[in-house]
Protein backbone atom coordinates (compact mmCIF):
# COMPACT_ATOMS: atom_id res chain seq x y z
CA UNK A 1 0.00 0.00 0.00
CA UNK A 2 2.81 2.23 -0.22
CA UNK A 3 1.92 3.60 -3.92
CA UNK A 4 -1.50 4.58 -2.26
CA UNK A 5 0.55 6.54 0.70
CA UNK A 6 2.08 8.13 -1.90
CA UNK A 7 -0.37 8.95 -4.40
CA UNK A 8 -2.14 10.65 -1.09
CA UNK A 9 0.87 12.56 0.09
CA UNK A 10 1.76 14.46 -3.51
CA UNK A 11 -2.07 15.26 -3.46
CA UNK A 12 -1.98 16.94 -0.46
CA UNK A 13 1.37 18.71 -1.17
CA UNK A 14 -0.64 19.71 -4.42
CA UNK A 15 -3.47 20.89 -2.49
CA UNK A 16 -0.99 23.37 -0.02
CA UNK A 17 0.40 24.84 -3.24
CA UNK A 18 -2.50 26.11 -4.76
CA UNK A 19 -4.21 27.14 -1.49
CA UNK A 20 -6.53 24.77 -1.41
CA UNK A 21 -5.20 22.09 1.14
CA UNK A 22 -6.45 22.37 4.95
CA UNK A 23 -3.06 23.84 6.09
CA UNK A 24 -3.11 26.73 3.64
CA UNK A 25 -6.56 27.37 5.04
CA UNK A 26 -5.11 27.12 8.69
CA UNK A 27 -2.74 29.97 7.60
CA UNK A 28 -5.38 31.96 6.16
CA UNK A 29 -6.07 35.62 8.02
CA UNK A 30 -2.49 35.49 10.73
CA UNK A 31 -0.58 38.47 10.22
CA UNK A 32 2.92 38.33 7.87
CA UNK A 33 5.51 38.52 9.73
CA UNK A 34 9.17 39.18 8.69
CA UNK A 35 10.20 41.49 5.93
CA UNK A 36 7.45 40.52 3.76
CA UNK A 37 4.75 42.20 6.70
CA UNK A 38 6.84 45.63 6.93
CA UNK A 39 7.06 45.98 2.98
CA UNK A 40 2.91 45.13 3.01
CA UNK A 41 2.51 47.75 6.47
CA UNK A 42 4.44 50.73 4.55
CA UNK A 43 2.84 50.02 1.77
CA UNK A 44 -0.57 50.74 3.21
CA UNK A 45 0.58 53.49 5.49
CA UNK A 46 1.66 55.43 2.22
CA UNK A 47 -1.78 54.52 0.50
CA UNK A 48 -3.57 55.88 3.54
CA UNK A 49 -1.89 58.90 3.18
CA UNK A 50 -2.76 59.19 -0.14
CA UNK A 51 -5.95 58.83 0.61
CA UNK A 52 -6.31 61.04 3.42
CA UNK A 53 -4.82 63.61 1.01
CA UNK A 54 -7.11 63.17 -1.33
CA UNK A 55 -10.29 63.16 0.65
CA UNK A 56 -9.06 66.75 2.00
CA UNK A 57 -8.61 67.79 -1.96
CA UNK A 58 -12.37 66.29 -2.09
CA UNK A 59 -13.86 68.67 0.76
CA UNK A 60 -11.99 71.65 -0.65
CA UNK A 61 -13.51 70.18 -4.63
CA UNK A 62 -17.25 70.02 -2.36
CA UNK A 63 -17.35 73.24 -0.72
CA UNK A 64 -16.33 74.60 -4.26
CA UNK A 65 -19.31 73.01 -5.85
CA UNK A 66 -22.35 74.02 -3.17
CA UNK A 67 -20.86 77.63 -3.33
CA UNK A 68 -21.47 77.09 -7.35
CA UNK A 69 -24.78 76.58 -6.44
CA UNK A 70 -25.77 79.68 -4.67
CA UNK A 71 -27.12 82.76 -6.59
CA UNK A 72 -23.96 84.78 -5.54
CA UNK A 73 -20.88 83.48 -5.69
CA UNK A 74 -17.21 83.91 -7.07
CA UNK A 75 -18.13 82.97 -10.55
CA UNK A 76 -21.37 85.43 -10.69
CA UNK A 77 -18.84 87.86 -9.13
CA UNK A 78 -16.56 87.62 -11.98
CA UNK A 79 -18.95 87.38 -14.23
CA UNK A 80 -20.61 90.91 -13.56
CA UNK A 81 -17.02 92.32 -13.46
CA UNK A 82 -16.99 91.27 -17.00
CA UNK A 83 -19.53 92.05 -18.66
CA UNK A 84 -19.27 95.53 -16.96
CA UNK A 85 -16.10 95.86 -18.40
CA UNK A 86 -17.25 94.52 -21.94
CA UNK A 87 -19.89 97.57 -21.68
CA UNK A 88 -17.53 99.88 -20.80
CA UNK A 89 -14.72 99.25 -23.93
CA UNK A 90 -17.99 99.14 -26.45
CA UNK A 91 -18.33 102.66 -24.96
CA UNK A 92 -15.03 103.37 -25.63
CA UNK A 93 -15.07 102.37 -29.12
CA UNK A 94 -17.75 104.28 -29.76
CA UNK A 95 -15.90 107.70 -28.57
CA UNK A 96 -12.90 107.17 -30.78
CA UNK A 97 -14.73 107.20 -33.77
CA UNK A 98 -14.10 110.19 -36.05
CA UNK A 99 -16.29 112.82 -35.05
CA UNK A 100 -15.85 116.68 -37.46
CA UNK A 101 -14.64 119.43 -35.42
CA UNK A 102 -16.66 122.58 -35.22
CA UNK A 103 -14.36 124.39 -36.83
CA UNK A 104 -13.31 123.05 -40.46
CA UNK A 105 -9.45 122.86 -41.50
CA UNK A 106 -9.08 125.03 -44.28
CA UNK A 107 -7.87 123.89 -47.93
CA UNK A 108 -5.03 125.92 -49.32
CA UNK A 109 -5.38 127.42 -52.81
CA UNK A 110 -3.46 124.91 -55.88
CA UNK A 111 -0.30 127.71 -55.74
CA UNK A 112 2.44 125.21 -57.34
CA UNK A 113 5.63 123.81 -54.55
CA UNK A 114 8.28 124.51 -57.40
CA UNK A 115 11.73 123.06 -57.38
CA UNK A 116 13.92 126.08 -57.67
CA UNK A 117 17.67 124.54 -57.14
CA UNK A 118 18.86 121.31 -56.01
CA UNK A 119 21.99 119.92 -55.06
CA UNK A 120 22.72 116.02 -54.70
CA UNK A 121 26.65 116.30 -53.59
CA UNK A 122 27.47 116.31 -49.73
CA UNK A 123 25.74 118.08 -48.36
CA UNK A 124 22.96 117.40 -50.50
CA UNK A 125 20.44 120.53 -50.58
CA UNK A 126 16.88 121.62 -52.13
CA UNK A 127 15.08 124.97 -52.26
CA UNK A 128 11.45 124.59 -52.44
CA UNK A 129 9.22 127.76 -54.15
CA UNK A 130 5.58 128.56 -53.33
CA UNK A 131 3.61 131.37 -53.17
CA UNK A 132 6.43 134.05 -53.37
CA UNK A 133 8.97 132.45 -50.66
CA UNK A 134 11.78 130.16 -50.46
CA UNK A 135 12.05 127.39 -48.26
CA UNK A 136 15.64 125.67 -48.28
CA UNK A 137 16.42 122.22 -46.54
CA UNK A 138 19.95 121.17 -46.30
CA UNK A 139 21.64 117.82 -45.62
CA UNK A 140 23.21 117.61 -41.84
CA UNK A 141 26.58 115.82 -42.02
CA UNK A 142 26.05 112.29 -40.53
CA UNK A 143 26.25 110.02 -42.92
CA UNK A 144 25.48 106.33 -41.85
CA UNK A 145 27.00 103.51 -43.12
CA UNK A 146 25.29 99.96 -42.49
CA UNK A 147 26.48 97.00 -44.23
CA UNK A 148 27.73 98.29 -47.43
CA UNK A 149 25.04 100.82 -48.26
CA UNK A 150 25.04 104.54 -47.25
CA UNK A 151 21.95 105.80 -46.16
CA UNK A 152 20.45 108.15 -47.89
CA UNK A 153 20.67 112.13 -46.31
CA UNK A 154 17.59 113.45 -44.18
CA UNK A 155 17.26 117.12 -45.35
CA UNK A 156 16.19 119.73 -42.56
CA UNK A 157 15.04 123.33 -42.45
CA UNK A 158 17.42 126.20 -42.84
CA UNK A 159 15.89 128.94 -44.16
CA UNK A 160 12.42 130.03 -44.80
CA UNK A 161 9.01 129.47 -43.35
CA UNK A 162 5.64 128.46 -43.75
CA UNK A 163 4.12 131.29 -41.92
CA UNK A 164 3.81 133.65 -45.12
CA UNK A 165 2.04 130.97 -46.91
CA UNK A 166 -1.28 130.84 -43.88
CA UNK A 167 -4.05 132.61 -44.66
CA UNK A 168 -6.08 134.78 -41.79
CA UNK A 169 -7.33 132.31 -39.45
CA UNK A 170 -9.60 133.22 -36.50
CA UNK A 171 -8.69 130.44 -34.28
CA UNK A 172 -4.96 130.23 -32.98
CA UNK A 173 -4.85 126.79 -32.77
CA UNK A 174 -6.28 125.44 -36.41
CA UNK A 175 -3.71 127.94 -37.38
CA UNK A 176 -0.78 126.59 -35.19
CA UNK A 177 -1.96 123.17 -36.84
CA UNK A 178 -1.64 124.48 -40.26
CA UNK A 179 1.38 125.68 -39.49
CA UNK A 180 3.13 122.46 -38.42
CA UNK A 181 1.36 120.10 -41.32
CA UNK A 182 2.81 122.75 -44.05
CA UNK A 183 5.72 122.44 -42.53
CA UNK A 184 6.29 118.88 -41.96
CA UNK A 185 4.58 118.35 -45.30
CA UNK A 186 7.18 120.60 -47.42
CA UNK A 187 9.84 118.44 -45.49
CA UNK A 188 8.88 115.74 -46.62
CA UNK A 189 8.49 116.66 -49.96
CA UNK A 190 11.93 118.01 -50.29
CA UNK A 191 13.40 114.34 -48.97
CA UNK A 192 11.42 112.99 -51.63
CA UNK A 193 12.84 115.32 -54.46
CA UNK A 194 16.27 114.04 -53.20
CA UNK A 195 15.37 110.99 -53.41
CA UNK A 196 13.76 110.88 -57.03
CA UNK A 197 16.73 112.67 -58.30
CA UNK A 198 19.20 109.88 -57.21
CA UNK A 199 16.90 107.38 -58.75
CA UNK A 200 17.00 109.44 -61.71
CA UNK A 201 12.64 109.60 -61.82
CA UNK A 202 10.98 112.58 -62.08
CA UNK A 203 9.08 114.01 -58.55
CA UNK A 204 5.13 114.40 -58.98
CA UNK A 205 3.92 118.04 -58.99
CA UNK A 206 2.39 119.08 -55.74
CA UNK A 207 0.17 122.33 -54.99
CA UNK A 208 -0.48 123.79 -51.38
CA UNK A 209 -3.98 122.61 -51.93
CA UNK A 210 -2.39 118.97 -52.33
CA UNK A 211 -0.85 118.86 -49.10
CA UNK A 212 -3.61 120.71 -47.02
CA UNK A 213 -6.23 118.02 -49.10
CA UNK A 214 -8.64 117.59 -45.33
CA UNK A 215 -10.36 114.18 -44.54
CA UNK A 216 -14.36 113.45 -45.14
CA UNK A 217 -14.66 111.47 -42.24
CA UNK A 218 -12.84 113.67 -39.77
CA UNK A 219 -11.64 116.66 -41.66
CA UNK A 220 -8.21 116.66 -40.98
CA UNK A 221 -5.65 117.06 -43.40
CA UNK A 222 -3.90 114.16 -45.26
CA UNK A 223 -0.43 113.16 -46.24
CA UNK A 224 0.78 113.20 -49.26
CA UNK A 225 -0.49 109.66 -49.90
CA UNK A 226 -3.95 109.98 -49.17
CA UNK A 227 -4.12 109.00 -45.55
CA UNK A 228 -5.50 110.61 -42.74
CA UNK A 229 -2.81 110.30 -39.52
CA UNK A 230 -5.63 111.18 -37.31
CA UNK A 231 -7.99 108.24 -38.50
CA UNK A 232 -5.32 106.27 -38.51
CA UNK A 233 -4.53 106.72 -34.64
CA UNK A 234 -8.24 106.44 -34.19
CA UNK A 235 -8.24 103.20 -36.01
CA UNK A 236 -5.79 101.92 -33.98
CA UNK A 237 -6.91 102.39 -30.90
CA UNK A 238 -10.05 100.74 -31.91
CA UNK A 239 -8.46 97.53 -33.07
CA UNK A 240 -6.47 97.72 -29.20
CA UNK A 241 -10.09 98.16 -28.15
CA UNK A 242 -11.38 95.25 -30.44
CA UNK A 243 -8.32 93.02 -28.78
CA UNK A 244 -9.46 93.97 -25.03
CA UNK A 245 -12.74 92.78 -26.32
CA UNK A 246 -12.31 89.64 -27.43
CA UNK A 247 -10.12 88.48 -24.76
CA UNK A 248 -12.74 90.15 -22.04
CA UNK A 249 -15.64 88.07 -23.95
CA UNK A 250 -13.23 84.83 -23.71
CA UNK A 251 -12.36 85.09 -20.07
CA UNK A 252 -16.14 85.50 -19.47
CA UNK A 253 -16.87 82.28 -21.48
CA UNK A 254 -14.25 80.69 -19.47
CA UNK A 255 -15.56 81.63 -16.28
CA UNK A 256 -19.38 80.35 -16.96
CA UNK A 257 -18.07 77.00 -18.73
CA UNK A 258 -15.99 76.73 -15.64
CA UNK A 259 -19.53 77.67 -12.80
CA UNK A 260 -21.57 75.02 -14.88
CA UNK A 261 -19.04 72.41 -14.82
CA UNK A 262 -18.55 72.85 -10.76
CA UNK A 263 -22.36 72.47 -10.65
CA UNK A 264 -22.29 69.20 -12.71
CA UNK A 265 -19.34 67.84 -10.30
CA UNK A 266 -21.34 67.94 -7.42
CA UNK A 267 -22.58 64.02 -7.43
CA UNK A 268 -19.46 63.02 -8.61
CA UNK A 269 -17.60 64.87 -5.48
CA UNK A 270 -19.82 63.44 -2.87
CA UNK A 271 -19.78 59.64 -4.45
CA UNK A 272 -15.68 59.95 -5.03
CA UNK A 273 -15.75 61.23 -1.20
CA UNK A 274 -18.06 57.99 -0.04
CA UNK A 275 -15.91 55.53 -1.88
CA UNK A 276 -12.58 57.36 -0.62
CA UNK A 277 -14.33 57.17 3.15
CA UNK A 278 -15.05 53.78 2.85
CA UNK A 279 -11.08 52.93 1.53
CA UNK A 280 -9.68 55.05 4.49
CA UNK A 281 -12.21 52.92 7.06
CA UNK A 282 -10.63 49.62 5.67
CA UNK A 283 -7.20 51.00 6.31
CA UNK A 284 -7.86 52.43 9.73
CA UNK A 285 -9.78 49.08 10.76
CA UNK A 286 -6.28 46.91 10.48
CA UNK A 287 -4.77 49.37 12.85
CA UNK A 288 -2.85 51.21 9.75
CA UNK A 289 -1.80 54.77 10.44
CA UNK A 290 -0.63 57.03 7.98
CA UNK A 291 2.87 57.72 6.78
CA UNK A 292 4.69 60.62 8.14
Amino acid sequence: MSWLRDWLNRGRQDQTRNGTGPEAHSHQGEPETGEQYVHIRQAERRQLRRLLKRYDDLQYDLQRAHEALTNENQWTERIEQLNQAVEQALEDRTAVEPVKPELERPQLGPVPVQVTSLREAEPAEVTLHAGGIDITYREEIDWAERGHQVALPELRRVEGDVDPLLPQLPNEEIAQELREHLRHSLAIHANQVLEHAAEGTSTPELTLADMTTTCERCGGWLDQKGRCPHCAQLEWKRQEIDADLRRLRQERDEVIHDLERQRERLPIIQRQIFETEADIKKLRDKGVEPAE
